[in-house]
């Protein structure tokens, strides 16, 4: 089961402005599936990192404005947690928040005879990438992106 568009909407709503009073950022909510049980994922960043208090907290005042404000018609789990370090990029803010870290785009085509290609991000400029891989750099309309996530070198 996936949240609908007007879920999802409904949702930010609510969440959003919570996170922005704590100091925090609303970076995706997903509504996933494991073994059989519903969760609602809420991910959350801050410049530095999130504490596992700062998950908490957040967790209770989301938990009570839902409790209140019911947009899920049938029984869930909520998490609230980091986007961890592989964290996908999924707005244009993110895009240009992330320039010169290392990412992995994965294209919908092949790109430059490329399935994914692995590099630093660059540029991003009128809806366009550059990421520069050891050997060569490649540059892609947002549009050729299935998905581009940050990539760190550990």
């Amino acid at each position: 089961m996936q949240l609908s568009e007007s879920q999802f909407n409904v949702l930010t709503g609510i969440i959003q402005p919570l996170a922005k009073i704590s100091g925090l950022e609303l970076v995706d909510i997903v509504l996933r599936n494991e073994s059989g049980q519903q969760i609602l994922d809420v991910a959350i960043d801050r410049e530095g990192g999130v504490t596992v208090g700062d998950c908490a907290t957040l967790s209770r005042k989301i938990s009570l404005a839902l409790d209140v404000e019911d947009p899920i018609p049938f029984p869930y789990h909520l998490e609230v947690g980091s986007p961890g370090i592989f964290r996908r990029l999924k707005t244009d803010r993110d895009i240009e928040k992330n320039l010169q870290a290392r990412v992995k785009a994965v294209f919908i085509e092949p790109l430059s005879g490329h399935n994914k290609f692995v590099g630093t991000l660059t540029r991003f400029q009128d809806r366009k990438l550059t990421i520069c891989g050891e050997s060569e750099e490649l540059v892609a309309d947002l549009e050729q992106i299935k998905k581009i996530q940050l990539f760190p070198d550990i």
